[in-house]
């Protein structure tokens, strides 16, 4: 090509260049970006960035591809796109939803947007409803108002987060709502090593979802994705690398009772960076340095731990001051997000969150010469936290490993009524941790403390008064480790007084004519972590069946008919949780009267579940019928593919559990009995013909 023709065809280009940069100036001023004030905060309104593809709203629902019928909500798009190239940290969201029922048209006209004004800004881009296939637009900015709206606070959690509240008005039933914006920034103290995602399903059918993530063009992004979720499409341009899924027509997901704490129900992805936990414990360590020198009180309480006889003894009483006198309360607010306080300065206002008291547990023991560590745990995922990729934002919670010799332990600071040594202490189900140490490269699993347990035994006795016309009840219930820690936060929450009148309406709804005879009893050993209580009642009439020779009474052994109850699930498509560890027994004892005769006979039975065991046996003894059942659990959950045996076998153990006891009276007090019941019923008999009569006289 010449050069004359060459410099015609860069001049042509240069025009038509220029041209398309009016075109679109002229287009940002049709739809300039606007900041709009409220107070010390602001939003923005106006288009979305160019990174940005609009995602299209299906003209109708299709009922033969997705069933809606019955279903509260219909969502017809959930598209979310993340921008993580150039420097770049903003998140657009997309969400076009229908209230189906009129009643929910109130909440389906409240739209609400959270940010975090401290470190990032939210761009409204469109509020609209679609109305008989039109599209109405509905964003009234100088309507939009913010306010401080912190959802964590009742969890004793400052957020510093904003939210944008919309009210939609004239929203009809039919009416698509449509809200779309994007919250640009992140929080600086992450330095990048976060994670974005989403789930592929909801509780209600959706039509369309969309996740896509924008990164550096020569990211290497690494991933977690459900078997459920189609493989990202992947497009690699000059400007970024995009990673989009996608998924059409998903129907509900119907959420199933008593799941471990560690299942999802949902499918989902997680994508980021590549990157490992080493890197991941290397940003954390910047957050922990050493602490500041401690106050002159605090080093005399260490002093006087340090007199302790042994090692244990000085990590449990560590561990009590920092979860009994620093309260919980955490500001996570910029930095304090993630960074924990000074040691000395949660000591001296006696509140922290879980970073805070993990530092200063940590700290303390260090002044002892005892190796510990703050450790990231996800108390939301579990173990399931070891199938995403590495990224700070995984973790929610910090606890304490502490290594003491050979032996390792996990504390958890914020825990309240935890007592005995420091082995037997409780922890969360987390699965795995990930140690602030310079020895941590990868996940740790997290296995429970070597002498947690939990226990409890249970006697319940009865003693006939009154010719058997009445029953005195008492209770002794030993509680241990878990147990003793569990009965210990209850009493703290309700007290001794309204736990008694708690316990007394639940034996009422046995025996109507149930009275307290002596209050609720407790007794508490801390050292050893073991608690006791006691109860006492009066039952009139407590007989199931009472005729002139025989008496019957319903019983069950309600510590163990809890752990043998059936979820409400019970086609069950996902995993049940279990109380683990777990061990219950309960005797149950009735003092014969002198000529009673039980028609009972001895029995013992076992029914053995790989997850759990009960036990039973029944019989008299010393003058007294008596039956015993115990139950341990084995395992913290069971499988789908094991749950029809495991459930048969909650039907079988319950079955035995409900018993009903029957007594023949000797024959001087069935004779008795019958005459009383005779005279009863004369009685009657009488009053209905005076009363007739009276009725007669009147008329």
């Amino acid at each position: 090509m010449d050069m004359v023709n060459t410099g015609i065809v860069r001049g042509v280009w240069r025009v038509l260049a220029l041209l398309l940069l009016l075109v679109a100036a002229d287009g940002l001023a049709a739809e300039p970006v606007q900041k709009h004030q409220r107070g010390e905060f602001h939003f923005f309104t106006g288009p979305a960035a160019d990174w940005v593809e609009l995602h299209s709203v299906a003209p109708a629902w299709d009922e033969k591809r997705l069933a809606s019928e019955g279903m509260r909500w219909r969502t017809w798009l959930l598209d979310s796109q993340y921008a993580r190239f150039g420097g770049e940290r903003r998140r657009y969201f997309d969400h076009v939803y229908e209230a189906t029922s009129p009643s929910l048209l109130t909440e389906a006209g409240k739209v609400e947007i959270d940010y975090n004004p401290e470190f990032e800004t939210l761009t409204i881009h469109e509020i609209s409803l679609r109305r008989a296939g039109e599209w109405l637009p509905r964003l009234k900015p100088d309507a939009i108002t913010l306010g401080r709206r912190e959802t964590e606070f009742e969890r004793d959690m400052a957020m510093g987060s904003v939210s944008a509240l919309i009210v939609l008005d004239d929203l009809r039933l039919g009416d698509l709502v449509r809200v779309r914006y994007t919250v640009a920034g992140h929080n600086p103290i992450m330095a990048g090593l976060d994670h974005v995602g989403g789930t592929f399903a909801l509780t209600t059918p959706l039509l369309a979802r969309q996740l896509r993530v924008l990164f550096d063009a020569d990211a290497q992004p690494q991933e977690y994705r459900d078997a459920r979720v189609a493989p990202a499409q992947v497009e690699r341009t000059a400007r970024y690398l995009a990673w989009r899924y996608r998924a059409d027509a998903v129907a509900a997901v119907v959420p199933e009772d008593r799941n471990p704490a560690w299942f999802f129900p949902y499918p989902y992805v997680m994508v980021s960076e590549q990157r490992s936990w080493a890197d991941v414990a290397a940003w954390a360590r910047g957050l922990y340095p050493p602490a500041q020198p401690l106050s002159q009180d605090l080093q005399q309480r260490i002093a006087q731990w340090r007199a302790l006889p042994d090692v244990p003894a000085r990590i449990a009483a560590a561990l009590l001051a920092v979860q009994e006198e620093v309260r919980y309360f955490g500001v996570e607010i910029g930095d304090n997000t993630h960074k924990p306080a000074e040691p000395a300065d949660v000591w001296n206002r006696r509140r922290g969150d879980c970073k805070d008291k993990s530092r200063l547990l940590v700290t303390l023991l260090a002044a002892m010469e005892i190796e510990a560590y703050p450790a990231l745990v996800s108390a939301g995922s579990g173990k399931r936290v070891a199938d995403t990729p590495a990224a700070a934002s995984a973790f929610d919670h910090v606890i304490v490993q502490v290594r003491n010799g050979r032996q390792l332990l996990w504390l958890d600071p914020t825990q309240v009524g935890q007592r005995g040594p420091a082995a037997a202490q409780e922890i969360g189900d987390f699965g795995f941790a990930l140690p602030i140490a310079a020895d941590t490269r990868a996940l740790v699993p997290l296995a429970r403390n070597p002498d947690n347990a939990s226990r409890s035994r249970v006697l319940e006795r009865y003693v006939a008064e009154a010719g058997g016309e009445a029953l005195a009840m008492s209770v002794r219930s030993e509680y241990s480790g878990i147990a003793a820690n569990s009965l210990r936060r209850d009493l703290r929450a309700a007290g001794s007084e309204q736990l008694g009148r708690r316990y007394a309406d639940f034996y009422r709804r046995r025996f109507a004519g149930l009275e307290v005879a002596q209050a609720l009893k407790v007794d508490d050993d801390e050292g050893s972590n073991s608690l006791v209580v006691s109860e006492s009642y009066r039952i009139v009439k407590p007989w199931t069946q009472s005729t002139s020779g025989r008496r019957a009474l319903d019983l069950s052994a309600d510590s163990i008919g809890g752990a043998l109850s059936l979820p409400e699930s019970l086609r069950r498509q996902t995993p049940l949780a279990l109380s683990f560890p777990s061990e219950i027994s309960h005797r149950i004892e009735l003092e014969l009267p002198a000529g009673w005769r039980w028609s009972g006979a001895t029995a013992q039975r076992k029914l053995d579940d790989a997850a759990a065991t009960y036990r039973y046996r029944s019989g008299e003894e010393k003058g007294s019928v008596f039956s015993e059942e115990s139950f341990v659990a084995r395992e913290a959950s069971v499988g789908v593919e094991r749950m029809n045996a495991h459930l048969d076998w909650r039907r079988q153990a319950r079955e035995q559990n409900l018993q009903r006891w029957v007594f023949s009276l000797p024959p001087a007090e069935a004779d008795k009995a019958r005459k009383a019941r005779m005279n009863d019923l004369l009685r009657d008999v009488m009053n209905d013909n005076k009363k007739a009569t009276k009725e007669k006289n009147e008329n």
